[in-house]
């Protein structure tokens, strides 16, 4: 890690309100007793002005986030973009800079699988100790373009899913902003959805053999929202490879079977799900309609809407995550 004695607290200001705001002032007022020069972001321009500066790993001891998953897959791209994370090939990166994430938006389940919590004590002694290590990054692009497309920490979706998070990416702007966004939120998006998605088939080529169904989950890491836990066992965040799982049934039935099934924890077993581990995916939409074809599947990765099909879903052997150890 560099002996920079900079820090950049990248914060949302839909999570900064209230006692939140006053945890992330708080880190600054503990970094800045140890002797570090603390900036608090809340502006998206200013953000992204920090991030991008060439000169950012010459200053900049660590980036924090304090939000939730969103914010920190946001910043993960900025940084990408701006050459801010360190190459596995040689030219793919640069220094790179560290990040951590104060958890103080809707999910943290990035902060619960690496051990941050809302201590901002714990945290600043984690800054000053210095210590990181590389965790794998996994990448949604178009086919062929390895290099754009969106980073991702926790988990890409296609279908139904991904469904909910569009609607709600659409509910929360308006012509005044952004909506704030809570867990009850999502709960009318979830039943739009089970009633208004079409269900698509979708086609997925791993290590050479095809694979139809209507639902796809790609983990890097184990953790899924509201306490689902959809990977398979071995999931880890550091093994360059991605684990994936796919429902065969579409329908809102056959759906609140799979969610049964996945809150016994036997959903794995069931003969209409497929599951696997693998560097890279190919998904299309597996419809043959020549005429007036269906919109295609959607999909979001942490979260947050990228694009929709076809892409290509892969472990980023360009660039990897120097983490915090807390």
């Amino acid at each position: 890690m560099s002996d920079a004695h900079g820090v950049l607290i990248c914060a949302n200001p839909f999570s900064g309100s209230g006692p939140n705001g006053r945890l992330a002032e708080a880190l600054v007022g503990e970094l800045s007793g140890r002797g570090f020069e603390a900036r608090l972001l809340w502006g998206l321009e200013e953000r992204e002005a920090a991030l991008s500066d060439p000169g950012l790993a010459e200053w900049c001891r660590c980036v924090v986030v304090a939000g939730g998953d969103g914010s920190i897959g946001a910043v993960i791209n900025e940084m990408g973009r701006a050459g801010a994370l360190p190459g596995v090939l040689p030219g793919a990166g640069g220094p790179g800079v560290a990040l951590a994430t104060l958890p103080i938006g809707n999910e943290n389940l990035f902060a619960k699988h690496y051990g941050f919590t809302g201590d901002v004590v714990a945290l600043a002694d984690a800054i000053e100790a210095g210590r990181t290590r590389r965790v794998d990054l996994g990448r949604v692009s178009s086919p062929g373009e390895d290099s754009q497309g969106y980073l991702f920490t926790l988990m890409a979706g296609v279908g139904f899913d991904a469904e909910v998070v569009h609607r709600m990416d659409r509910w929360r702007s308006t012509h005044k902003g952004l909506r704030r966004v809570s867990r009850a939120s999502y709960f009318p998006r979830v039943v739009s959805s089970a009633w208004g998605y079409g269900y698509p088939r979708l086609r997925v080529e791993a290590d050479g053999e095809a694979f139809t169904g209507t639902h796809l989950f790609v983990f890097n890491l184990p953790e899924y929202g509201g306490g689902f836990e959809l990977a398979p066992p071995g999931c880890c965040g550091d093994d360059g490879l991605l684990d994936w799982v796919m429902f065969d049934r579409p329908g809102v039935l056959p759906l609140l079977g799979c969610a049964w099934s996945v809150l016994r924890g036997k959903h794995l077993h069931r003969r209409d799900v497929q599951h696997g581990r693998t560097k890279c995916l190919t998904i299309r939409s597996d419809s043959e309609a020549a005429v007036q074809p269906p919109a295609q599947p959607p999909v979001q990765v942490d979260g947050d809407p990228a694009g929709v099909l076809p892409v290509d879903v892969r472990v980023d052997e360009r660039v990897q995550l120097e983490l915090l150890i807390t």
